[in-house]
């Protein structure tokens, strides 16, 4: 029973996606004339998929506090490539995410469709283009996200923040939103922490197969009451950590790893 539900999600998830897609097309030819409006019809359709891919992977979505509105520069924990699919169907945001994902199959295709911008985290010249990106992507109809811990965890806890990426905000005195994100799956099911969160030497078709057999994953996100401002980006990336760190609730103990 698993393994057809994991077929047939996989068959859904797949046709919701290309005909998703052939419609992002289709309104980005229409809108040709305006860079703006095919921008704000990216995000539409974006969130239009992520909303139908989390009904058909029978993921329960509990948000707690107040999604910040554009434009909006947030950073959160990581643990999963779903967390990509449960941010966008709360937020019209651009992620910024490491230059390998673009090389992935099936979600390197995704996450160039939905305009993400990919980074070399070890090039310290990139970070001009990055602080580019970000200027000119953070506007009234959408955000900036980013995992600031810079790969995903099995979620015991929160790891430090990397700073490089906070260069924008610092700079330029921008207020940061936070949230925290976790997961857990019914009793019975596979824990969450090995179902769910992508992490160490984990292969990435073995894993999603498994997620997908299972019949609930329950998501929750806490998004942060207030902003933090702050000049220098390594006190900017200490306070925005302790704030999602206090926030975070486990997926699993470290008793358990």
């Amino acid at each position: 029973m698993s393994t057809a539900r994991a077929i047939f999600r996989v068959a859904a998830v797949s046709i919701s996606t290309l005909v998703h897609y052939l419609v992002l097309l289709g309104g980005t030819a229409l809108l040709a004339f305006s860079h703006d409006l095919r921008a704000r019809w990216r995000m539409a359709v974006v969130r239009s998929w992520a909303k139908s891919a989390a009904r058909i992977l029978g993921i329960r979505i509990r948000v707690q506090g107040t999604p910040p509105r554009p434009p909006f520069f947030l950073v959160s924990n990581h643990l999963s490539y779903l967390d990509i699919v449960v941010y966008f169907t709360q937020l019209n945001g651009v992620f910024i995410a490491k230059k390998e994902v673009r090389s992935w199959p099936v979600l390197g295709f995704l996450a160039h469709t939905a305009n993400t911008l990919f980074i070399d985290r070890r090039n310290r010249r990139d970070l001009g283009r990055i602080n580019r990106f970000i200027a000119g992507h953070i506007n009234a109809h959408q955000g900036i996200i980013l995992f600031a811990e810079g790969t995903s965890t099995a979620g015991a806890t929160v790891n430090p923040f990397k700073p490089s990426l906070l260069e924008y905000p610092a700079g330029n005195n921008f207020p940061v939103s936070y949230a925290s994100i976790s997961y857990r799956t019914a009793a019975g099911a596979p824990p969450a922490h090995l179902a769910v969160c992508w992490w160490g030497e984990m292969t990435f078709g073995d894993h999603a197969f498994n997620l997908f057999k299972i019949p609930r994953v329950e998501a929750s996100i806490v998004f942060g009451e207030q902003t933090v401002q702050e000049r220098d980006r390594k006190r900017l990336a200490s306070e925005l950590w302790k704030q999602v760190h206090k926030q975070f609730i486990p997926v699993v103990t470290m008793e358990e790893l």
